[in-house]
């Protein structure tokens, strides 16, 4: 990682609480076959996490933050701080090999109308993660949290993740899920980054709305990256929250069904 000369990529990690789980997305970034710059922004300081990170992992650029500015906050803040050509928004616990970076890259480099490239994701067992590929809808948030009861819930969250769809080539969707998705720096700046008002859940998929008024998003199956997401029982304020944030981005958008 460079911190002299003006790289083509630059990424950045958001941390809540995270633990040093992100060290080994950050050794990913350290093995890259590209030269980038990295941005780490710490929600919840005041652990060694953010001495572990300047002692082991050398050009990082480390954010301490005294208070939680969100996920969406969290990104913002670096925005002015990029000299890069292309960035990554990326989580925590998400792993890849050494040429994902530098593959995803070179297909932006080869298709300037995507502003947006998303790879699959695959969890620690090697399943792909049915990600949101359309923009959000009643039902299909309906759909996310009933879809065990089957019938049309279950019909409707394939319809959500393209699962009744054939996306074995790279294939045009309009929403790039927030855990690793890459856009052009210029295009995250005329968009003015992400909405602060999403604190956590749908700022990806408003920033893929407002995206898609300027250029395309791509799904792209060869790319790909393993999300080693931890469940956690959500509490009664996360998922008001979680609601608050699914109301907003229906106001903003429409109450389509």
């Amino acid at each position: 990682m460079s911190i002299f000369t003006e790289p083509m990529l630059s990424a950045c990690i958001v941390l809540y609480n995270s633990g040093v789980r992100v060290l080994h997305a950050v050794q990913c970034f350290q093995e890259s076959d590209i030269d980038l710059e990295l941005h780490v922004v710490d929600n919840a300081p005041g652990g060694t996490l953010g001495m572990h990170l300047q002692w082991q992992c050398p050009g990082v650029q480390y954010y301490p933050q005294q208070k939680d500015l969100g996920f969406g906050g969290g990104h913002n803040l670096v925005l002015p701080n990029l000299r890069s050509q292309y960035h990554l928004i990326c989580h925590p616990d998400v792993t890849f090999d050494d040429k994902v970076l530098s593959n995803m890259v070179a297909y932006m480099e080869h298709n300037k109308s995507c502003i947006i490239l998303s790879p699959k994701v695959l969890d620690e067992k090697g399943n792909e993660l049915p990600q949101p590929r359309r923009s959000p809808r009643i039902r299909y948030m309906l759909a996310s949290s009933l879809r065990r009861l089957g019938g049309p819930f279950k019909a409707w969250r394939e319809e959500y993740t393209l699962a009744d769809s054939d996306i074995r080539t790279p294939t045009s969707v309009e929403v790039a899920k927030g855990c690793f998705l890459l856009i052009r720096t210029s295009a995250l700046r005329q968009l003015n980054g992400f909405d602060p008002h999403f604190f956590l859940t749908h700022a990806d998929s408003d920033l893929s709305r407002r995206a898609l008024e300027i250029g395309s998003i791509v799904y792209h199956p060869e790319m790909v990256v393993t999300h080693n997401k931890q469940v956690k029982n959500r509490n009664l304020p996360e998922i008001l929250r979680r609601f608050g944030n699914a109301c907003r981005y229906l106001n903003k958008w429409g109450w389509n069904f």
